[in-house]
C-alpha cells in the first residue's frame, strides 16, 4: 500500500497538485507527479473545493478485462460526421495556460503557432478543459520531439474534477507502446499490459493521433485512425472532464506539442 500526499492549492482559477502511480512491470521506475490542471471561469462554482487535502491511493484488486473478440471498424470519424467540439489551439482559451503555469512555479504549458507544448523533466503533469462527457469519441493529435523509450503522453477522460486525478489514462510511450490505465480512490489499476503497435509512429520527432472511445463500460484505443484494442471497465462510468498529459520518464525536457483535439458525443 502506498501513500500519496495530494496538495491542491486554488491560485484564482488554477490548481497544482502531486499525486503518485505506483510502479508496475511496464515502467522503468516510478516518479513522482506534478499536476496541473486549468479551467475557467464557466467552471468556477464547480470549484468549490478546500485549499488542501490529502488522498490516499492504493492498489486496486479488479477482475480480468474483457477484450472483444472482434474489433470494430477502424476511425469513428467516418461514421460520427462532425465534432461536437473542437479545438484547433489557435489560442489558449480554453486552457487558461497563464493561470496553471502560476500555479505550478514554471512555464511547464506554452501556446504557441497553433499549438500547446507540455515540458517536464522527471515528473507527471496534465491539464483539463473545462468542458465534459460521458460518452464520446475523443481524439487529439500530438507532436513529439526528442524523447527516449518510456518517455510518455497521452489522452485522460472522465475527470470528475480537477485535482484528485480520478480518470481513465490512454498513455502512449516514445518507443511505440501504449496503455490505459484507471485511477479511482481506492488506487491505480493497469487495465492493458503494455503491448506494442505498428499503427504507433515511434521515436523522436514524431506524430500520433490518439482516439479514445467511451461508452458506458466500453472503452476503445485507436491510433492513428486504426483500432488497437477494446476493454470492458465500468469503475469510472460518469460525465466528466477531458484533457492530455506528459511525463518525461528519461528525457530531461522532453516535449509533447498537442496540435488539436476534438470529441464526438455517442448516442
Amino acid at each position: 500500500m502506498k501513500k500519496v500526499l495530494l496538495f491542491i492549492t486554488i491560485l484564482l482559477t488554477v490548481i497544482a497538485c502531486t499525486i503518485s502511480f505506483p510502479s508496475s512491470s511496464s515502467y522503468d521506475r516510478e516518479v513522482e507527479t506534478g499536476v496541473a490542471v486549468a479551467f475557467t471561469q464557466t467552471a468556477l462554482a464547480a470549484a468549490q473545493q478546500s485549499p488542501a487535502a490529502t488522498l490516499t491511493l492504493e492498489n486496486a484488486v479488479s477482475p480480468t478485462p474483457t477484450l472483444t473478440q472482434t474489433p470494430p471498424a477502424d476511425d469513428p470519424k467516418i461514421q460520427l460526421g462532425d465534432p461536437d467540439w473542437q479545438d484547433d489551439i489557435t489560442s489558449d482559451k480554453n486552457w487558461s495556460l497563464a493561470q496553471v503555469n502560476e500555479g505550478i512555479g514554471e512555464d511547464v504549458f506554452t501556446h504557441s503557432k497553433g499549438a500547446i507544448a507540455a515540458r517536464n523533466s522527471f515528473s507527471f503533469n496534465w491539464i483539463l478543459t473545462y468542458f465534459s462527457f460521458r460518452d464520446a469519441y475523443l481524439e487529439a493529435k500530438f507532436e513529439v520531439d526528442t524523447c527516449s523509450k518510456n518517455d510518455r503522453y497521452g489522452l485522460m477522460a472522465r475527470a470528475k474534477d480537477y485535482a484528485d486525478g480520478i480518470a481513465y489514462y490512454y498513455t502512449v510511450t516514445c518507443d511505440g507502446h501504449y496503455n490505459l490505465r484507471r485511477v479511482t480512490t481506492s488506487g491505480t489499476t493497469e487495465l492493458l499490459d503494455s503491448p506494442s503497435s505498428e499503427a504507433l509512429n515511434a521515436g523522436s520527432d514524431q506524430s500520433n493521433t490518439l482516439g479514445m472511445w467511451l461508452k458506458g463500460s466500453t472503452i476503445r484505443l485507436y491510433a492513428n485512425n486504426q483500432f488497437l484494442t477494446e476493454i470492458n471497465d465500468s469503475q469510472i462510468d460518469v460525465d466528466g472532464h477531458f484533457g492530455f498529459f506528459v511525463n518525461s520518464a528519461q528525457t530531461p525536457g522532453f516535449t509533447v506539442h498537442l496540435d488539436e483535439i476534438a470529441y464526438w458525443l455517442i448516442d
